[in-house]
């Protein structure tokens, strides 16, 4: 079940007309978990305060929507997909390194099929309607990312079952910086060679010092560049370390016009937002230049305002606050994968999704990690 429902948010099917069959049947399967899921969860009512978290972050999503008028069917939906991984984590205790595990396959499965299919048939890419939406791994290019570091990082705690996870992580890591060079993806390139780097850093202490660096950082990112918006421009400090020191566009490809419209959204609506909205809502209210902010936390509060911010930020303490009570140098890499994918979230918008499944991670690291020691001892 995990590993359809990953292949799910992971693979675009529907770029090639073809395989649009296997996109229902996919989607059709979640739906049938999700049904069953529920129906053992009433049974049993195992929940945990992290399940609780992001069922009231869902609430309020959905409530909000549904006052705004605006996308109900894609909320409900996005909300399905969620509801399944916490009822997969939740209900089988002694089963959440299997959970892991499924992730992992699949979405190595995936980021190693979608390199492949770009080597064997390159001709794909040209004869498709658009060619930013032309790849199997997440549709459009920009989408890569997200993909490659779940996959990165559920690795990584499979390694605690097995030493042969391993191979399976550099492999993933070197086709995850061919595949993200060639598209030119250099946000989500850049990002996950630094993951690379805290993977090899020998000591517990130092991913920690590591990771509060990196942190800070992608703060001080987000407020004072990505919340700026177009007021980069009259920034000296900014032009100097963006422009002559970096050799980046000033306006990041655009992006600056489309942080400066999502804060005169916000502005308007800066309580509730407006709900989960589609692309002709975007078009029409945020820009045609592009659909979407491209920053996930401007997106944030777009979708829900401050109250969804701050629900996330609850989900999030819940998840992290429990994986630091067992802090080992796996438990570290998946706080460091977390700020990663925040990071790479600066310059785009991934589902949530992605985001939680980091944060479900970390909150049952814990059982995940005793599940795997056990299994080994057993063997030996």
């Amino acid at each position: 079940m995990s590993a359809v429902l990953i292949i799910r948010m992971a693979v675009s099917f529907n770029v090639m007309p073809i395989l649009s069959p296997l996109s229902y049947l996919v989607w059709g399967l979640c739906l049938l978990f999700f049904v069953v899921m529920l129906t053992l969860f009433v049974k049993e009512k195992k929940i945990t305060k992290f399940g609780i978290a992001v069922f009231l972050y869902y609430v309020f999503l959905l409530a909000f929507t549904i006052f705004n008028g605006n996308d109900v069917l894609t909320a409900a939906y996005n909300s399905i997909e969620v509801f399944l991984l916490l009822l997969l984590f939740a209900y089988f205790e002694e089963g959440r390194g299997i959970v892991v595990k499924g992730c992992a396959v699949a979405f190595s499965l995936a980021i190693y099929a979608n390199l492949a299919i770009m080597i064997m048939f390159p001709n794909w890419v040209f004869e498709a309607d658009s060619v930013g939406d032309a790849f199997f791994l997440g549709g459009n290019y920009n989408q890569m990312g997200a993909r490659m570091i779940g996959g990165i990082v559920s690795s990584v705690i499979c390694v605690k079952s097995s030493k042969w996870w391993i191979l399976n992580t550099v492999g993933l890591i070197l086709v995850s910086v061919v595949t993200l060079g060639l598209v030119g993806s250099m946000t989500a390139t850049s990002n996950i060679i630094i993951f690379s780097l805290f993977c090899l850093v020998p000591s517990v202490r130092l991913k920690k010092i590591g990771i509060v660096v990196f942190f800070i950082f992608f703060l001080f990112f987000q407020f004072f560049v990505c919340f700026n918006g177009e007021g980069l421009h009259n920034n000296e400090f900014a032009r100097y370390l963006i422009v002559d020191l970096l050799g980046k566009d000033i306006t990041f490809t655009g992006r600056t016009m489309l942080w400066d419209s999502a804060s005169r959204l916000f502005s308007q609506s800066p309580i509730f937002g407006y709900g989960v909205v589609d692309t002709e809502w975007y078009l029409a209210n945020l820009s045609t230049a592009a659909i979407g902010p491209h920053n996930f936390l401007w997106a944030i509060l777009i979708n829900g305002g401050v109250v969804l911010l701050a629900m996330l930020i609850i989900v999030a303490f819940v998840a992290i606050y429990r994986c630091f009570k067992d802090l080992d140098d796996i438990g570290c890499l998946i706080l460091a994968g977390i700020v990663t994918i925040l990071f790479m979230m600066t310059m785009e918008v991934y589902p949530t999704f992605f985001l939680l499944l980091f944060f479900a991670f970390a909150y049952y690291y814990k059982d995940i990690k005793t599940q795997f020691e056990s299994k080994k001892t057993k063997n030996v």
